[in-house]
C-alpha cells in the first residue's frame, strides 16, 4: 500500500516537478518548504512544497519558477469530502499570506539597495553584449536591474555577474514584474525576455519602448498586465529563437492580441542578431 509521501513524489513526477532529492518531502512543517526540481538549473529551489499528516494527509505543491500550483490529497480523489475541501484552500490562504508577506519584506531590501546603488556606466557584460545598460544601477563589476510592476514600485532585483551569471533577490517576486528599459513611452511596446536583449531592442528601434519579463514563462503574465495598463497599444513579443521561446511568444501574443518577432535564425536572441551584424558590418 502507498504512503502519503509516495503518493506526493508520484504525483510531482507526473507533472514535472518531483524533488531531486525525495527526503525534502516532509509533513507539519512551520512553513513552506523549498526544494530543486528535477532537471532545474543546479542550486535552485524553485519548487515549494507544504503538506500535513494528520486525519486525512493533504498539501500543496508547485513552482516559484513557472507558477504551477497543485493541490494533493491522499487516497481516492472520489472520497474527497467538503471538509477536505476546505483545509485544502485552508493551507492554500496560508501560504498566500506567507507569500505576500515575504514579498512585502522582500521589496523593502531591493528598494533599499537599488537607490543606493549608482547608475551603471558599463561592465564587461555590457562590452560582450554591445549594450548601453538603460535603467541599470552597478555593484562594482556587476549589473543591478530592479523588477518592477507598472506603478514603478520595486519587487525585487536581478545581479548579473561579468561572466552572465544570473541571480534573483532570495523569496523576491518575479511573476507579472519587468525589468522597465525605456525608450518612447509614446511607441510600441516591445516584450522580450532578458535584460541584454531588451537594451538591444532598444538601440535597434528607438521610437520604441522596451522592457523585459526576465524569462520566457513569465512573458504572457507580463503582457496581460501590459495590455491591462495600455488598451489599445500596439504590444510585440520579442521571443528568443527556440521552441521554449517561440512557444511562449507566441502564446502571450494570441492572449492579449499582440504581435510577435523572432530573429531570423535559430538560437538566436535579439542580442545576438545586434551582434552579428555589428560584426558583419550590417546596419
Amino acid at each position: 500500500m502507498r504512503g502519503p509521501t509516495t503518493e506526493v513524489l508520484q504525483d510531482m513526477e507526473s507533472v514535472g516537478l518531483a524533488p531531486s532529492k525525495p527526503s525534502a518531502i516532509i509533513f507539519d512543517t512551520p512553513g513552506m518548504v523549498r526544494y530543486h526540481v528535477q532537471g532545474d538549473k543546479a542550486g535552485s529551489r524553485n519548487g515549494y512544497w507544504r503538506g500535513f499528516s494528520d486525519g486525512r494527509p493533504a498539501g500543496i505543491f508547485g513552482s516559484w519558477k513557472t507558477g504551477a500550483s497543485h493541490h494533493w490529497i491522499s487516497g481516492d480523489p472520489v472520497t474527497v469530502t467538503d471538509e477536505d475541501r476546505a483545509r485544502i484552500q485552508l493551507i492554500q490562504r496560508q501560504r498566500e499570506q506567507e507569500q505576500t508577506a515575504e514579498h512585502e519584506r522582500v521589496s523593502e531590501i531591493a528598494t533599499a539597495q537599488y537607490s543606493g546603488l549608482p547608475d551603471a556606466t558599463g561592465t564587461l557584460y555590457t562590452e560582450r553584449k554591445r549594450i548601453t545598460p538603460f535603467g541599470a544601477k552597478q555593484r562594482g563589476n556587476s549589473l543591478v536591474l530592479a523588477l518592477v510592476d507598472w506603478s514603478g514600485k520595486i519587487w525585487s532585483l536581478q545581479t548579473v555577474y561579468q561572466d552572465g551569471t544570473k541571480r534573483m533577490l532570495k523569496g523576491g517576486k518575479k511573476r507579472g514584474l519587468h525589468i522597465h528599459i525605456g525608450g518612447n513611452p509614446d511607441g510600441r511596446l516591445l516584450i522580450c525576455e532578458g535584460f541584454a536583449t531588451g537594451c538591444s531592442l532598444r538601440q535597434m528601434d528607438p521610437d520604441a519602448e522596451a522592457i523585459a519579463a526576465v524569462d520566457a514563462h513569465n512573458m504572457r503574465l507580463v503582457a496581460e498586465s501590459a495590455r491591462q495598463r495600455f488598451p489599445e497599444r500596439e504590444i510585440v513579443l520579442c521571443g528568443d529563437h527556440d521552441p521554449v521561446g517561440i512557444r511562449c511568444a507566441e502564446g502571450a501574443a494570441r492572449a492579449i492580441g499582440g504581435l510577435v518577432l523572432i530573429p531570423p535564425e535559430a538560437g538566436q536572441d535579439w542580442n545576438d542578431f545586434l551582434v552579428a551584424n555589428a560584426q558583419g558590418g550590417g546596419k
